[in-house]
């Protein structure tokens, strides 16, 4: 496994937004690939932060919406399906 550090986690993903934007979107971002990067690991870190203990190991990613749903507070007026 290669050595990474924030920094080049950062800039790999930047230059992954960067040469993968316009195919994905069909539009050229006017938005710094930088600052994207940045805000996607930061989100990374939070949804991270707040499955860690209340999402088995052995569950995989996709089961986060439903750890969520699982969680819900039955009592905030939204609707949820269990």
């Amino acid at each position: 496994m290669t050595e990474t550090t924030p920094g080049s986690v950062v800039r790999a993903l930047e230059r992954s937004i960067r040469d993968s934007g316009e195919h994905l979107h069909g539009v050229v971002s006017r938005s710094d690939p930088a600052q994207i990067a940045a805000e996607v690991l930061r989100l990374n870190d939070a949804v991270r932060s707040a499955a860690e203990h209340r999402m088995p190991d052995t569950e995989p990613p996709g089961g986060y919406l439903q750890a969520l749903l699982r969680l819900a507070d039955d009592f905030d007026g939204a609707p949820h399906v269990r």
